[in-house]
């Protein structure tokens, strides 16, 4: 039976305990589409949207306990590059009806897609803080390469992130500043000229500095890990934003070459698979309990075939103990487009071409020169927090789902 909640406290705290720990959806026209979290500051929901709508109307849900839940919004206001800050009105709770089926691998005529190296996010943080001579000297080396093409550069690799690295996860943009002098140089596709203006007169940047690019670097293009950034006394051009941008893709797979992070090396047979979600047979190993954790982002490759191999984040929904191992059920979280249409045509015909990485999308996508360059790394659409899930009871993403 459908339940509203209008009691303003009341729809604070469910968006407390939900939205930014579970994967949120935005409705846009007919399509719900994943929408980013910035924060919840003065009893309202600050997001990150690049979707233009008609009316100031939002509905955004998430899926918890077998049920939808949707709150209705009012946008009250803009910075004018995609921050929308949301007033919320009130919630609706109805039952959640999934809207894929999923497919049996088997059935599918597929056996043989395998889940492995998988990593708890938390663990991410953790093992950056070890120090590790093997990726002491991979930023080494990259500190070498790239001085020799900018001589004010630097590499900022650490457990702890600094402002400037919460700022570009919060705006989920790059800093491309051409001239900081010459707002008309600004784009809105990649981080604000004027939030950068206030980074700029906090800094202890040289005021000869007027042009700044910082890329992040990104583990899996999932979650950030550092940065490269690169000052100049004069324009930095697209060229060099590109050139940047295969650094960070090229560096963010050394480091994770040098196993510093303890990914779970099983091969997971996978049992089912849909646009929203996969369930795969893990091992009873010593790396279980500290890899699949409920409630928890986990990063994890699926291989579909030898030379067909795709990055996902998702959330462990449910795990059930086997006789000898277990079934683990996970929603993805927040897929981009090119993923979404990767699983669609997967689940029609077997074996599509392996989408191009997000870092190749992204320039794409930025208005910048058509030099899409090659090999541009693991980059993706940084998406949710990374902080621990709240402890609730959370069932499959339907009650069916796996």
């Amino acid at each position: 039976m459908d339940k509203v909640i209008q009691e303003p406290e009341a729809v604070l705290k469910l968006i407390t305990a939900l939205f930014g720990k579970l994967p949120v959806l935005i409705r846009y026209f007919d399509k719900e589409l994943p929408c980013k979290i910035v924060a919840l500051k003065n009893k309202a929901l600050v997001i990150n949207n690049s979707l233009t709508f008609e009316t100031k109307e939002r509905i955004l849900s998430v899926l918890h306990n077998g049920s939808r839940i949707s709150v209705f919004f009012n946008c009250a206001g803009s910075d004018g590059n995609g921050i929308e800050i949301l007033a919320p009105l009130k919630v609706l709770i109805t039952e959640a009806k999934r809207g894929e089926a999923r497919v049996e691998v088997s059935k599918q005529g597929n056996a043989g897609y395998t889940v492995t190296n998988l990593i708890n996010v938390n663990e991410i943080a953790k093992a950056i803080g070890f120090v590790d001579k093997k990726v002491d000297a991979v930023l080494e080396t990259y500190r070498t390469k790239i001085a020799k093409d900018f001589k004010n550069s630097q590499i900022f690799f650490n457990e702890r992130p600094d402002n400037r690295l919460r700022l570009i996860h919060k705006y989920d943009k790059s800093i491309f500043i051409i001239d900081r002098k010459n707002k008309a140089t600004a784009n809105p596709a990649f981080f604000p000229f004027d939030e950068y203006q206030r980074i700029f007169s906090s800094s202890t940047i040289m005021e000869e500095i007027i042009s700044e690019i910082c890329i992040p670097i990104k583990y899996k293009g999932y979650m950030d890990i550092g940065y490269i950034q690169v000052l100049s006394e004069s324009p930095l051009d697209t060229a060099a934003f590109n050139q940047i941008m295969v650094y960070a893709g090229s560096l963010s797979r050394d480091i994770i070459a040098t196993g510093l992070f303890q990914e779970s090396k099983e091969n997971c047979s996978v049992i089912d698979l849909s646009v929203g979600g996969i369930s795969f047979v893990h091992p009873n190993t010593r790396t279980f309990a500290r890899t699949m954790t409920l409630n928890v982002n986990t990063i994890f490759d699926v291989v579909f075939s030898p030379t067909s191999r795709v990055s996902f984040r998702g959330i462990i929904k449910n795990i059930r103990n086997q006789e000898n191992d277990f079934r683990v059920g996970c929603q993805f979280y927040n897929l981009n487009p090119k993923e979404t249409q990767f699983l669609q045509q997967l689940l029609v015909a077997p074996a599509p071409e392996t989408p191009k990485t997000e870092g190749e999308a992204e320039i794409e996508a930025e208005p910048v020169e058509n030099t899409e360059p090659e090999n541009a790394g693991d980059q993706k659409e940084e998406n949710p927090p990374t902080e621990s899930e709240p402890k609730i009871e959370v069932k499959s993403q339907e009650e069916s789902s796996s």
